[in-house]
């Protein structure tokens, strides 16, 4: 079992990890339902892009709301289940193959971010996946921070009672 501190740090991961995925995959689906997959002159807000990606309800966004839900059911398993070399290598092996499906154009794009955009929304942005590589790369973000914690967190093992140390009877 894991200190409180260390696990209250990796839910905390793979909740935020699991959180822009879900809004990557929100954002794929707004990208086909609002036009702004072919057309860049779409007017969009958060608002209407999350809107029209909700509702109708369509079977390609419930796959990939499925996906990130056993991706954190997985990763928290692996995480807190899985012996030491196991759990890091696995951890290891999700930021790879993240990396190799677009993180590092996500980690590009997030710097874009911050120096030009401000996280304003546009058809072209969303059209052009943007948003979904971002989620991909905070993902290997949480992946790697999850596997360093792995890597120096202890497991605290239960304290046997010695047969000192039994409690007195009355």
């Amino acid at each position: 079992m894991f200190s409180q501190t260390t696990r209250y740090f990796a839910c905390s991961i793979i909740g935020v990890g699991s959180f822009f995925l879900t809004l990557g995959a929100l954002l794929f689906q707004a990208a086909s339902a609002t036009g702004a997959a072919s057309n860049y002159n779409v007017p969009l807000s958060w608002f209407s892009a999350l809107s029209s990606a909700v509702w109708p309800p369509s079977w390609r966004l419930f796959l990939l709301l499925l996906g990130v839900l056993i991706l954190a059911i997985f990763t928290s398993l692996i995480f807190f289940r899985a012996p030491q070399a196991v759990g890091v290598g696995i951890l290891f092996l999700q930021v790879g193959i993240a990396v190799f499906w677009g993180a590092g154009i996500g980690c590009f794009f997030i710097i874009r971010e911050f120096e030009t955009y401000h996280f304003s929304m546009d058809a072209e942005k969303l059209g052009e996946y943007w948003f979904t590589f971002e989620a991909i790369a905070i993902w290997a973000l949480a992946a790697a921070a999850l596997a360093v914690i792995r890597i120096f967190a202890r497991k605290h093992l239960p304290e046997t009672q010695r047969p000192d140390r039994l409690p007195l009877s009355a």
